[in-house]
This record gives C-alpha cells, sequence and structure tokens, in this order.
C-alpha cells in the first residue's frame, strides 16, 4: 500500500490531533517541560478557537487517561446534564437537530479545570495562551471550515451573533483569510484568570441563560452552578494480547468493546485483509453490538460498572439478528487529540458540539457556539436513553487507551458520529491483525453503517465486497476514496525501544509530530 503521510517518530514525546496548529502547540508545551496531559489540554485549547464549528466552549468533552503518578487509567467524563425545566411535551414533533432546546450545560470548561487540577503540571492560563492569541490575532481558514461556514450562512446567517463572527463585511471567508473571534478570546481570557467560576458562576453564564431565554430555552443559573465532571473507571476487554479502554455509558465506547469481544473469536488472518468475507463479517458483527449495546448507553447514573461488564461477558454470539436498529441522532463535528511524553502519561481526549456549529446558537458578546447533544436523547418511555430534566444524554464520543501488560501501548480516537466505534474497530484490527504500521492502519479502506441494512463503502474495496453485501441483503452505497464522512482517525503508538509514533489520518487537517 502507498502511504498518503509517512509515520511521524520520536522518543520523548509525541502528539497527534485535528489540526497542525494545534500539534504544534501541544509539542511546545512538552519540550518546555509539560506532560502529556498538559500538552492535550493546550491543544483542546487551540481547537476550540480553530474549530468552534465543530468543538467548543459550548460543547463537551470525554477523555481517558495514563497517569504515570497514579499508576493507572482514569476516565473524565465532562459531558453536560439536561436543563432542570426541561420537559418531554415540548417536543410534541419529536426532538430537533437545532434550536435552543436542545443544547445541554456545556462541559468542556469544567473537563479542562478538572483534568489540570488532577493530572496536569501547568496553569489552565499558561495552556490556554495559544487559543487566545489565535482568537484574538485570528488564524488561515481551511478549505474545510469555509466550506462550512459558506454551506450554513443559508440557515445561520440571519443571526446576528453568528454573522458577526463568520459572514465578516459581509462575505462568508475564502481559504487563507484570517478569522479573528475576538469575543471568544476575551471568553477564554476570562476563563484563564478566574477557572470555573468565571464560566459557570459568573457572567459568561448568564449571558448564555439570558441568549436561552431570549430564544425559547430551558437554561438557569442553577444548571451551571451545579454543572460537575465525572471521573469515572475505564470499561475494558481484552484483544489478542492488549486490554482495549474505553469511557462506560453514557459514551458509545461500550459498542468498540462489545465489537472486539466478537472480533476476537475469528482469526482474522485467515479472512484476508479487505477481502468481501472480511468486511461482512466486521458489518455483521457491528449491527449486533449495536443491538445488544444501546440499550446499556445512557446516562451513568442508572448502573454500575460491575453490570456492565457482566453484560459484556455475556455478550451474545447470534449475528443474524433483525436488522431492526433504532439510530441515536449524529453529529460529526468532532475532534479528537492523542498525546503522550516521555514520563510515561498518555491522553486520548475527544470533543464536540455534536453537528457543525452545534444547535445554531452562537451567545451574544461571547463567541460561543452552543452544542446541540440533546438530539442524542429519545423519547421512548422506560429506555435507558429517554429524555428527562438533568440527564445525560447518549454520547458518540469515544476514545481509547490500550495497555499492554499494565502499561499505555496505544491512544486512538476519531471524529464520525456513530461511525467513530465503527472505524476504531476496523483500524485496531488492521494494527493488531494485519500488522499494519499504525499509519497504514489509519489509511487503510473503511465502510460505515450509519442504518440498519445501508452499507457505504470507500472506493479503494473491490467489487467482490459489493456483490457480497448485496447478497446478503444490504443496500450499498459507494463514496469517495478518502472521504471526510469516513472519519479522521488521529493516534499514538509505542512501537519498541521506547520509539512512539504518531500518525493522523489524511480523510482530514489531521497532523502528528513529535520529537
Amino acid at each position: 500500500m502507498n502511504f498518503h503521510r509517512p509515520v511521524i517518530m520520536g522518543t520523548r514525546g509525541m502528539v497527534a490531533t485535528g489540526h497542525p496548529l494545534a500539534s504544534d502547540a501541544a509539542l511546545d508545551v512538552l519540550k518546555a517541560g509539560g506532560n502529556a496531559i498538559d500538552a492535550a489540554l493546550c491543544a483542546s485549547g487551540v481547537l476550540s478557537v480553530l474549530k468552534s464549528y465543530h468543538c467548543g466552549l459550548g460543547g463537551d468533552l470525554f477523555g481517558i487517561f495514563y497517569s504515570a503518578n497514579e499508576g493507572k487509567a482514569l476516565v473524565l467524563n465532562g459531558s453536560g446534564r439536561a436543563p432542570k425545566k426541561i420537559r418531554s411535551d415540548l417536543f410534541s414533533e419529536g426532538i430537533p437537530h437545532r434550536g435552543i432546546l436542545v443544547a445541554s450545560t456545556p462541559g468542556t470548561v469544567d473537563g479542562w479545570l478538572e483534568l489540570a487540577a488532577r493530572l496536569g503540571t501547568r496553569s489552565i492560563a499558561d495552556l490556554l495562551e495559544p487559543a487566545i492569541h489565535y482568537a484574538e490575532i485570528g488564524f488561515p481558514v481551511f478549505p474545510h471550515l469555509a466550506n462550512v461556514i459558506r454551506l450554513s450562512h443559508k440557515t445561520l446567517g440571519a443571526d446576528p451573533a453568528w454573522s458577526s463572527i463568520f459572514f465578516h463585511n459581509g462575505k462568508t471567508p475564502e481559504v487563507g483569510d484570517l478569522l479573528v473571534q475576538k469575543d471568544l478570546g476575551a471568553t477564554l481570557a476570562a476563563i484563564a484568570r478566574g477557572g470555573r467560576e468565571a464560566f459557570y458562576d459568573g457572567d459568561i453564564a448568564r449571558s448564555i441563560v439570558r441568549a436561552s431565554e431570549r430564544y425559547g430555552g430551558c437554561f438557569s443559573l442553577e444548571d451551571f452552578a451545579a454543572h460537575r465532571s465525572r471521573w469515572e473507571e475505564p470499561l475494558s476487554t481484552t484483544y489478542r494480547e492488549y486490554e482495549i479502554c474505553v469511557p462506560p455509558p453514557n459514551s458509545f465506547g461500550l459498542l468498540l468493546l462489545l465489537q472486539l469481544k466478537r472480533l476476537a473469536e475469528y482469526d482474522l488472518s485467515k479472512y484476508g485483509h479487505d477481502t468481501p468475507e472480511y468486511v461482512a463479517l466486521q458489518v455483521r458483527v457491528q449491527e449486533e453490538a449495536w443491538r445488544a449495546g444501546q440499550f446499556w448507553i445512557g446516562d451513568p447514573d442508572q448502573y454500575r460498572n460491575e453490570e456492565i461488564l457482566d453484560f459484556i461477558k455475556r455478550f451474545p454470539a447470534d449475528l443474524t439478528a433483525n436488522r431492526t436498529i433504532p439510530r441515536a441522532s449524529q453529529g460529526r463535528s468532532t475532534t479528537y487529540i492523542a498525546t503522550a511524553d516521555k514520563f510515561g502519561n498518555w491522553a486520548s481526549l475527544i470533543q464536540s458540539v455534536h453537528q457543525s456549529f452545534g444547535c445554531g446558537i452562537v451567545v451574544d458578546g461571547t463567541g460561543i457556539v452552543l452544542n446541540n447533544r440533546m438530539s442524542g436523547f429519545n423519547l421512548i418511555p422506560g429506555h435507558p436513553n429517554e429524555l428527562a430534566p438533568g440527564k445525560l444524554p447518549a454520547h458518540t464520543l469515544s476514545p481509547a487507551l490500550a495497555l499492554k501488560e499494565g502499561k499505555p501501548i496505544l491512544a486512538i480516537g476519531t471524529p464520525g458520529g456513530l461511525g467513530q466505534t465503527q472505524f476504531l474497530a476496523q483500524t485496531l484490527c488492521n494494527l493488531f491483525d494485519f500488522n499494519m504500521n499504525i499509519q497504514e492502519a489509519i489509511e487503510a479502506p473503511r465502510w460505515q453503517s450509519e442504518q440498519a441494512g445501508h452499507i457505504e463503502l470507500e472506493s479503494r474495496f473491490s467489487d467482490n465486497v459489493d456483490k457480497l453485501l448485496l447478497r446478503e441483503g444490504y443496500h450499498v452505497t459507494r463514496r469517495g476514496g478518502w472521504e471526510f464522512a469516513f472519519g479522521g482517525v488521529e493516534s499514538v503508538f509505542l512501537h519498541k525501544n521506547n520509539v512512539i509514533m504518531g500518525a493522523a489520518d489524511p480523510r482530514r487537517e489531521g497532523y502528528a509530530i513529535g520529537y
């Protein structure tokens, strides 16, 4: 296979993120003596500016980290809850994708501060300096950003707060124009000075609540004052000789473990890479994982980890069950960060506002794009993910960390909505079953299923894959060879002799760099 990108290698630190400027800023942190968590936080701040339409202060994050000091993997759930005043009768026509009613309490900022306090070595003020710089001075608009702004202007351009940032001087920006977000820079500077109180108990929270009231939403100051991130134990399963760790529900990470548990029963090398039989097996396993796992993906207060682990052990082997699978709302507007340092710390961090520009509302005077994460709920009575006040919605965000003999060897994640756990399972099999290096594993052709019985294939698969899937009753669609829709996997991998590899997906703007 011809690589589109080289494998990046180093021995002292490695970063892979969704944009070169974020990776560069994070590497500077490592070189200055910061640890992997510091570097991930710095990159997260920068991405919240460069991709404020995809992630940032109005969204959420999940992370799984290996702490060398504590000698274990830890999960931080930085997702936000439904407003306490929300009511299901407000959604008589179903839960929409846009509008203030589908915005949950933003969790990213509290997640940053929790991470910095427990696992970081640098102040949040220091780590946010590059983000503040890019917000205040501007950064060059890249092709995908220019395209999303152009398309979004049709529906969001009437909002003065949105237009003042993204429709400056009466036009959408072109590639290479500088995008300046001074209000966002001021908001980041306020967080750098005042920490949690500045965002959740101060003027920023009041601005969000005022915007909510203006648009007919349900936010109150109580929602912000009550918000807290959650430290959790990871869920894991063994795949080959590796322990694969993911966040527990409300993350979709459970689906990755179920897929790997079933795939571990097969000698995949006998199928051959990307053969029709191999792809068909992966598709069937993914569907079974969703059928069984969806009933466990909801607010974590409903479960204990022990119950979920027992479910994983009992996961059914039937791969021929009915394909009627209700799918959750999804968005591709996510970005991922992987870091590792010379001290043995690792970070696998993902953040999102769910869909491009979230619920479609920018909070006036703050530059904050509010999420639309509550579209991930459903209205099925008694379902674990049924909409309710103060509840955490199901989250497609699924970062992963792999351990070998108790030590981290791989941090990996991807944007892609419901495709996240599908793309990760495919990439891990490429790496561990077909002995590809990490960049080759990421660049291999992908498939995805967003709807039961419907498969999308990148054009690099052979025609025989289509023919077998069609015979098995699937509707098959061909897409381009390197499409944005098939994710943007970034990864850091411990190779050998303390050499760390970094890899990024050519399907998006990802960039790996180390030293």
